[in-house]
Order: C-alpha cells, then sequence, then structure tokens
C-alpha cells in the first residue's frame, strides 16, 4: 500500500515532526516500510517555458529552431514536433534531465545549438502514447518544475500489506493518520468521515431489500452530475497511490478509498432496469461482464448485487460494464456497504479478481462508516467539478449498528503480561489516546470499550490490549528479563523416546536419510497395500486429485521420493516417521491414526542380477535385525508372510511377542514400474505403536552379562534348500538345542546356480560362539560343529 505524505497533512500537522522520526515511530510501533521515495523526482529539472520564437532550421527541413524562456533565463531550442506555436507553455527539460534512462544534453543539431528538449505526455510518464509535445494551460506560471505543476512534489511511503493484514482501519490515509496522531501525540485537524451534509427530501423511487446477506447496505440517489476530467488534485493524488485517473465522478470513489478506507461504487441510474436493489448469492453458473472486460462463470457461493433481477456487480470485488458510468452520465446511483468478509475472500477465490475493494472488505470493516461516507462523497463530488451535487435520502440497512465490544481486565493482568511496571494512568492516556473509551472505579479493574474501526476481529481480547500499550511505550524500553518457572520432571513420553532411538539407527548404523511428505495423497497412491476405498479418508476442501485424501501408506511419498533421486545419487537410502489414517468401524465414528517408520532402499546391483539382489535382501534384512539387539528386545523372529505391494517370494514379517512388528521385502514390480523405478527397491515398515508396547514392556529391562574375557568363536554351515523353503526354519531348530556358547545366528548368505539344481538354493549359516568360563578348544568346536551337521541331517536338510 501506498501513502502520499502530503495527503497525510491533510488530517494531522505531520510536516512539523522530522521525516526520520515518523519513519522510525512507523517501524517500530505500527508497521514495516519496504520503501521510500520522492514521487517522479527526476522531473525536478523539467520546468514549465514559454516559446517566444519559432524560425526553420537552416540545415534540416523536419527541425525548427525555437526560443523560449522560463521567466527569467532564455533557452535555445531545437525540436522536431510540429504542434508547437509562439506563445505555448511547455515542459522543458534542461541538460542532466533523465528520461526513460536518457540523459539530455545541451548538444548541436545541425550546427545549431540546443539547451534541452521539449517534452511530451508520454516522455512524462502521463500517458502510453502521444503525438506531439504537451501544451499546459495559459495560466501555468513559469520556471516552475512539472512536479510542482503536477502536483507531485511528495515523499510516497511503501507499507508492507502483510504486516497490517489484521488492520483494516489501517488500509487508509485518514486511518494511518489517526494512529499517527495518537502514535506521535500530534492533534487531528481534520476528520473527513464528520463532514455534514443535507439530503434532500425523498428517495427518488430508490428502494432496498433488506436481508442478512450484508452487514450493511445503502444506496442514495444523485440527480444532475456532469462527467469531466477530474482536477489535478484528485488525478494526481490517485496517480501517486499507483490509480490512474478515469473521470470526476469514478476518482471520487477511487479517493474515496484511498483516503478513509471505505470502498463505495457508482451507477449509472439511466442503464438500471430498476430502481431496487438487493444483495443476493449467484446462480450456479451465472456470468455477466465486469468493469475489467471479464465475464467469469460464478457458482452459487458467489454474493452479488441484483438490481431487479439483473446482476450489476460482485459484491466488495467489482462492478458490472453494462452499469458503469461514461462520459454521457447525468444521472448516478451511489452504493456504500459493508459485506461479510468471509463471502467476499470466497467471491475472490472463486473469480481470481482481487480489487484493491476486495482487498480491504476481505479484512473485517465496521458499517459505521457507511452513511457518512456518502456525505464525504458529495462533498469531494462538489470540489472535482460536478457542481451541486446533492443526493436524495440514503435507502438501506445497518444490522451491525449497535454492535460494541467491551474487554473487561485487571491492571495486574497488563503488567504482568507486558513485563514492565505501568501505572493505570498511564494505561489509560494510551488506550485513549488510541481510541478506547476505559472505565474503572478502583484503577485495578478495567473496562475497555474497543472503538468502532476496530472492534471487528482485530482488539477482542484483553492480550491484544497489551499489545496495544506494549507498541505504543516501545518494545526496547521493556527490560530482557530471565524465565521463572519451576523445575519439574518432564512427564515420559515413551513412544517420543523409541522414535529418536529408531531414527539414529537408521541415520547412525544404517546411513539412511530422513525425509518428509506431505499426510495427503490421491486415491490410487493410497491402495498401494490393499485398501479399500471405502476405508481411505477423503479431504472436503476442495485439493487437487494428487492431495484428496489422507494418506493411507507411507510408500508412495518414499517411492517418490527414491525415484527422483535415483540418478543423482549411487545409493538411495531413505526412511519416513509419519502417520496413516484409516476410516474403521461406523460412519460417524472419527478415523484411526497408526504410526510408521516406512524406509526404502534401491539395490545397487542390475534389476536382473537375482543373486546380488538376494544377497543384499539378506544383508539389509539382518541389519534390520540389528535394531531390536539396540532396543534390548530379544525373542523375535523373521517368517515369510505375503503382501500385496511386495514380491511374493520376497515378502517377510518379523514377529516379537507374537505382534508382527515389521513388514520387509522387495518392492513389488507392478509398483516399481508404476512410479519409474530404474532399479530394485527394498522396503519396509516398522509398526512404532506396537513397537512401543513391547519395548516398554521388555526392552527396557536389564540384560546385561559381564562381558567375557575369552575369545569368541564362529562356524559356519551351509545347507541345501528348496527354493519356496524359508531360511528361518533351520534357525529355529538350532535356538532349540539351547547351547550355551551360541551368542547369535544368521543367514550369511544365499547362493544359487546350476551346479545345485533348479528349483534349489544354498544357505549358509553364521554362528558367533561365545564362552564365559573357558576359552574354546579344538574338541568343543568340533563337538559344536557335528552337533549342529547332525541337527541338519536328522531334520532332512542336504548338507553341501
Amino acid at each position: 500500500m501506498k501513502l502520499s505524505l502530503n495527503w497525510l497533512n491533510d488530517f494531522l500537522p505531520l510536516h512539523s515532526v522530522p521525516l526520520e522520526s515518523v519513519i522510525e515511530k512507523i517501524n517500530t510501533s505500527i508497521c514495516e516500510i519496504d520503501d521510500i521515495e520522492e514521487f517522479q523526482h527526476h522531473l525536478n529539472s523539467v520546468i514549465t517555458a514559454k516559446i517566444t520564437f519559432i524560425e526553420k532550421h537552416p540545415n534540416a527541413e523536419k527541425l525548427q529552431v525555437t526560443k523560449c524562456t522560463d521567466g527569467k533565463n532564455t533557452h535555445q531550442i531545437v525540436t522536431g514536433a510540429t504542434n508547437v506555436n509562439v506563445g505555448d507553455i511547455v515542459p522543458l527539460a534542461l541538460p542532466g534531465t533523465k528520461l526513460d534512462g536518457k540523459e539530455i544534453q545541451a548538444s548541436e543539431l545541425r550546427g545549431v545549438p540546443s539547451a534541452g528538449m521539449y517534452c511530451s505526455e508520454k516522455e512524462l510518464g502521463l500517458a502510453l502514447s502521444s503525438s506531439g509535445v504537451m501544451i499546459l494551460p495559459a495560466s501555468t506560471e513559469l520556471g516552475i518544475s512539472i512536479r510542482k505543476h503536477l502536483h507531485w512534489e511528495d515523499t510516497i511511503l511503501t507499507i508492507d500489506n502483510k504486516s497490517i493484514t489484521h488492520r483494516p482501519d489501517l488500509w487508509s490515509h485518514f486511518g494511518f493518520a489517526r494512529e499517527l496522531s495518537s502514535q506521535l501525540n500530534l492533534p487531528l485537524s481534520f476528520e473527513p468521515l464528520k463532514t455534514e451534509e443535507n439530503f434532500k427530501e425523498g428517495n427518488n423511487g430508490i428502494s432496498v431489500v433488506s436481508n442478512d446477506n450484508a452487514h450493511a447496505y445503502y444506496v442514495t440517489s444523485i440527480p444532475g452530475v456532469k462527467i469531466a476530467p477530474s482536477l489535478p488534485k484528485f488525478k494526481s493524488r490517485l496517480e501517486k497511490c499507483g490509480i490512474r485517473s478515469i473521470n470526476n465522478v469514478v476518482d471520487v470513489s477511487n479517493y474515496l478509498l484511498l483516503e478513509v478506507g471505505q470502498p463505495t461504487h457508482f451507477f449509472d441510474q439511466s442503464k438500471l432496469v430498476s430502481k431496487e436493489f438487493k444483495v443476493d448469492f449467484a446462480k450456479q453458473k451465472e456470468s455477466f461482464p465486469l468493469l475489467d472486460d471479464s465475464s467469469p462463470e460464478l457458482t452459487d457461493e458467489t454474493l452479488l448485487i441484483r438490481n431487479g433481477k439483473d446482476p450489476v456487480a460482485i459484491a466488495g470485488v467489482m462492478g458490472g460494464k453494462e452499469s458503469a458510468v461514461n462520459d454521457s452520465t447525468t444521472d448516478l446511483v451511489m452504493e456504500s456497504a459493508v459485506f461479510k468478509r468471509e463471502n467476499v475472500r470466497k467471491s475472490i477465490r472463486k473469480t481470481g479478481i482481487r480489487s484493491e475493494s476486495a482487498v480491504r472488505y476481505e479484512k473485517g470493516l465496521d458499517s459505521h462508516t457507511c452513511l457518512p461516507v456518502i456525505k464525504r462523497a458529495l462533498h469531494l463530488l462538489r470540489e472535482n467539478g460536478v457542481e451541486g451535487a446533492s443526493a436524495f435520502q440514503p435507502q438501506g440497512f445497518n444490522h451491525t449498528s449497535s454492535k460494541k465490544e467491551i474487554i473487561q481486565t485487571s491492571l495486574s493482568f497488563l503488567v504482568k503480561k507486558l513485563g514492565k511496571q505501568i501505572s493505570f494512568s498511564e494505561v489509560k492516556s494510551i488506550l485513549e489516546k488510541l481510541g478506547f473509551t476505559v472505565a474503572s472505579k478502583d484503577e485495578e479493574n478495567l473496562e475497555v470499550e474497543v472503538p468502532k474501526f476496530r472492534h471487528n476481529y482485530d482488539v477482542t481480547i484483553p492480550e491484544d490490549l497489551v499489545e496495544e500499550i506494549g507498541r505504543t511505550i516501545g518494545y526496547a524500553s521493556i527490560s530482557t528479563l530471565p524465565l521463572s518457572l519451576a523445575v519439574e520432571t518432564p512427564i515420559r513420553n515413551p513412544l517420543r523416546e523409541l522414535e529418536r532411538r529408531v531414527k539414529a539407527f537408521f541415520s547412525a548404523n544404517l546411513s539412511f536419510h530422513e525425509v518428509y511428505n506431505y499426510s495427503f495423497s490421491s486415491l490410487s497412491d493410497s491402495g498401494i497395500e490393499g485398501a479399500k476405498e471405502n476405508t481411505i479418508l477423503a479431504i472436503a476442501n476442495e485439493m487437487p486429485e494428487e492431495h484428496s485424501v489422507m494418506r493411507a501408506s507411507l510408500f508412495p511419498g518414499l517411492i517418490k521420493q527414491a525415484a527422483s533421486n535415483q540418478d543423482r545419487f549411487d545409493t538411495v537410502n531413505l526412511f519416513e516417521l509419519g502417520r496413516t489414517y484409516h476410516k474403521e468401524g461406523k460412519k460417524e465414528e472419527l478415523a484411526s491414526e497408526k504410526r510408521w517408520m516406512g524406509f526404502i532402499s534401491l539395490s545397487g546391483a542390475k534389476p536382473n542380477d537375482l543373486y546380488a539382489i538376494d544377497s543384499e535382501l539378506s544383508e539389509l534384512r539382518q541389519k534390520i535385525s540389528e535394531l531390536f539387539s539396540v532396543l534390548n528386545l530379544k525373542g523375535g523372529e523373521w517368517k515369510k508372510e505375503g503382501h500385496v505391494y511386495l514380491h511374493p517370494n520376497a515378502s517377510l514379517s518379523y514377529v516379537l511377542e507374537s505382534e508382527t512388528i515389521v513388514e520387509f521385502g522387495i518392492l513389488h514390480q507392478r509398483f516399481a514400474d508404476q512410479f519409474d523405478l530404474k532399479k530394485r527397491a527394498f522396503v519396509g515398515k516398522i509398526d512404532m505403536l506396537k513397537l512401543s508396547e513391547v519395548w516398554e514392556k521388555w526392552g527396557r529391562k536389564a540384560h546385561f552379562k559381564i562381558p567375557s574375557s575369552f575369545p569368541q568363536g564362529q562356524l559356519d554351515l551351509s545347507i541345501l534348500l528348496r527354493e519356496e523353503e524359508p531360511t528361518e526354519k533351520y534357525l529355529s531348530l538350532v535356538q532349540g538345542l539351547k547351547i550355551p556358547e551360541m551368542d547369535s545366528s544368521w543367514v550369511h548368505t544365499i547362493f544359487r546356480g546350476e551346479s545345485l539344481g533348479e528349483g534349489k538354493k544354498s544357505v549358509t549359516y553364521r554362528f558367533k560362539l561365545m564362552s564365559y568360563d573357558k576359552t574354546f578348544t579344538q574338541e568343543r568346536f568340533k563337538e559344536l560343529s557335528d552337533e549342529l551337521v547332525k541337527l541338519a541331517k536328522d531334520s532332512g536338510f542336504q548338507l553341501r
């Protein structure tokens, strides 16, 4: 938002305070300033001059030699313009002036000196195109800069919109001046909304249907107007704030928007089919042409202004083209209203139109300005060339005229929250300067009435008053003190403890990288684990298809992350800790959340190198098994169980305490193809809620053993299995022997080859042996080896 310092001076003597102090106070107590600029400062050296002499150039047919005066000095100018005559007053750019990035210099044109250049409207930035030099009115003062002539000598402040998004009262020059008045202790010299005006008797047939679709809505008839260009004051102020001047009526509406922050709209009464106005919602797919030449297709959530049955404006957003004011307009209907911000926001979202009016309405304006702004508009119309402008009695309604916001609080509460001792008199003085009304019987308990321009959504609770006091006295004046907190033992959260340990294991021990994905998913992706559509939780608000449901699996996000990184890194190992969402039970019951650790690892082998892939699978399975040792959990085992998202011959579950804790295996090829994975992918997930229950029950118990002082031993044994036989079967039999020296056992390698025969695999098991009372002897090694071999033979396994 742009603010003119000259305009602000209409309301308070801001010129009496150094600009640096004003800027500092705005930045520290009101909002952020993005930029400060002297408007069109490069035109200081473009002055007004009167042409006194013209003759043809002696050496060029298309050039003229002219002389002009600025009232003190005479300048000789060579020009190619054909629309200038002796006596014309024109803009003269003196040497050193920069226009369109080019510097004007004193030079010779075909042997004749020239000390500057006459300027067109285009060169001055007043028009997109022009046919010749700009001719100024005959009454124009000579020798003044074009900035002064056009009322452009001004400093413009660009306010950061985000910092005042909660302050609709600051979206205008008067609102900002009112705030500066309180912050700088300057008196307000003029309040535009207190303009006095008498209306004509009657309503000229105009009527308004009262309903609850707006907080307030008024229209009034203004007959006998004459459309003309605006006066320089109005033109310049609009241009300095980035709004194009149109005519003396439309410019008043825009002027009011910038002056008091209240949007208004003028209709051409002759173009209206009815004298009845109504705030109503659009019909589905209804449309009509707008002022910007668009005709968006509307929905039944878009709020309209109807004249009779015809739509004439999108409420609070933009007026219709067919009822717009033009050069032939003679009678006006003026609209002044406050619409519900929720409705305006929906209209903005549905139409994609974000006008200056809509920006203010969506903040939440108060209806108390609706009638005063009509009176101010009549005054401005007369000032801007609409002689004798008068209006009939406004017709309409105001449903929130009696609304009040009163906050009950106490001085001790304000002091405690503020962190600084402050007296009742200081609190009262600060709040009253800001427009609040303060009442108190004992100077402890306060009853504060919020001013109307701030009681909609802005200041509603005692903490808001703390902010008002704090920013006024300056946050820098509040001392920094150490926090005073009770030292208490934090409540244990076993699940969080477990999650930190599991994440640390995957990142430190397995070199996996953590990723985060959206909790939203597409319907097709959510079915990767076999979830049925009626169990998937859909999102009510409109979303793109790929984010239309709450995710029922972590795998789609992980797979997409792996696919996007597969060409960038030699190894891709990712994990994610997150929730999935499922509809279970009766329709009215809430959905359930499940907590998982999902992971994916892309194979380093070629997709058709099954032996290498099998070896990688076994290696990763063993590493994941080590997690349970780290968590102090024993007794789990891997079982071959089918899962729809895994390859049928590489689908495993880790079972602990009769609970399936981990699902792990090779991603099914149809999903690998669907997500464009170029390598085989090992995927799995850990049920964190089930693991937490088991860990809390058993993992926190001590299983400490004094380290053995004797060296450990190791045995390997290879047996031949059928392809479909699980490798864990033999390990289970070994555990049943309960060999005292057996510390751990696992599948070390799996080999397949033509020499083994079709449908056969060779599995090598590794056994870690540890003795706590004596050193292993060769005899004991042979006894254990023989015992393991005998177990294999007795169980029907063939040794290799």
